[in-house]
């Protein structure tokens, strides 16, 4: 049967045919690339899943799951049913499992926020606070981005909302999400770059000592910046970023000692080594109260950023997807002017 046919046999006026668990299925088949795991996903016997995979091939016309170098892989035309069909469960599940209405003092629901590790530290604890006083029974989830993913678990509603860092000023963005079809943004706050820096490094004038007695912050001139060892934090493992290009404006490149995929835990690998680290200024309120680490403003001009709630315009008006963007927003302005 070739895609044809399987079109016509599925049309609208068939769906009353269809059983919805084979849908499920699907779906399952579709996230594992495995019989036995789907079944356990769905809680049915390897044999009923077979027997559902069996189904839907004659259904689908396309045997849907191959065996590949690596394991089981979907097919191209299972590829693209995947997200039509995650997004299609979403909708209904949340469509069944309650009101429209979203009354936080009463909702029972889970939300997924994708968040950089910085973003964690400066407001999810104020976030939490909010959530447990507003909406007692709303639980939360905070999951890392993948950026190759999260346009697609965006559109599922896997994932509600992710914050997401944009360079207004620069041509190819770190994680071009917001480019993505149908991904709606909304600008939290902006900020800058600081460089951090073991306080009695070598390269420092004037050590530490001088520092705590008040002294300006410490200065380095491009080439002595370009010149040492650089730690970044890389979530992806690799890749040139911002500050990269803006050393190539000055003919200048550095030597990335030590890359690593989360920020917070590189205030620990400067203070520890002789690494400097050019991060967004947010960093630089958590640095050791004992003054073994020092931020500065970087010797090159590095554009400033901003940070970017996301979502797929799917949810745009679900009541619960609402009040869990304008909480988002509302707290995270609120930190960034306590700092």
């Amino acid at each position: 049967m070739n895609a044809i046919h399987a079109a016509e046999r599925i049309a609208p006026g068939a769906l009353a045919g269809i059983d919805l668990n084979l849908v499920v299925a699907f779906d399952a088949l579709a996230h594992d690339r495995s019989v036995t795991l789907a079944a356990q996903r769905i809680g049915v016997t390897q044999s009923a899943m077979s027997h559902a995979l069996r189904r839907l091939r004659v259904l689908l016309g396309d045997p849907l799951l191959v065996r590949g170098q690596s394991g089981m892989v979907l097919t191209p035309r299972a590829e693209l049913l995947a997200i039509p069909v995650r997004s299609g469960l979403v909708t209904l599940g949340r469509a069944l499992s309650g009101p429209l209405r979203f009354e936080p003092g009463s909702a029972r629901r889970a939300f997924r926020i994708a968040t950089p590790d910085l973003f964690d530290v400066l407001v999810i604890p104020a976030l939490l606070e909010r959530v447990r006083v507003e909406a007692p029974g709303v639980d939360l989830s905070v999951v890392p981005i993948d950026p190759r993913r999260l346009p697609a678990l965006l559109e599922t509603g896997d994932v509600d909302a992710s914050i997401v860092p944009r360079f207004e000023q620069v041509s190819a963005q770190p994680l071009p999400l917001q480019e993505s079809p149908g991904l709606v943004r909304r600008v939290l706050f902006r900020d800058d770059y600081s460089c951090l820096i073991r306080a009695d490094h070598v390269a420092l004038r004037g050590g530490r000592e001088k520092r705590k007695r008040g002294a300006k912050a410490p200065r380095l001139s491009i080439e002595a910046y370009a010149a040492l060892n650089h730690l970044s934090v890389s979530p992806g493992g690799d890749g040139r970023g911002v500050i990269d290009r803006a050393l190539e404006q000055h003919g200048l490149t550095r030597r990335i000692a030590l890359r690593i995929p989360a920020f917070y835990t590189a205030l620990e690998m400067v203070r520890r080594s002789d690494l400097i680290l050019t991060a967004p200024s947010a960093l630089a309120r958590f640095v050791p109260e004992d003054g073994s680490v020092v931020a500065f403003p970087p010797p090159i001009s590095v554009p400033s950023h901003t940070l970017n709630l996301t979502w797929h315009e799917r949810f745009t008006q679900d009541p619960g997807h609402v009040w869990l963007r304008e909480l988002v927003t509302e707290v995270s302005r609120e930190e960034m002017r306590a700092g």
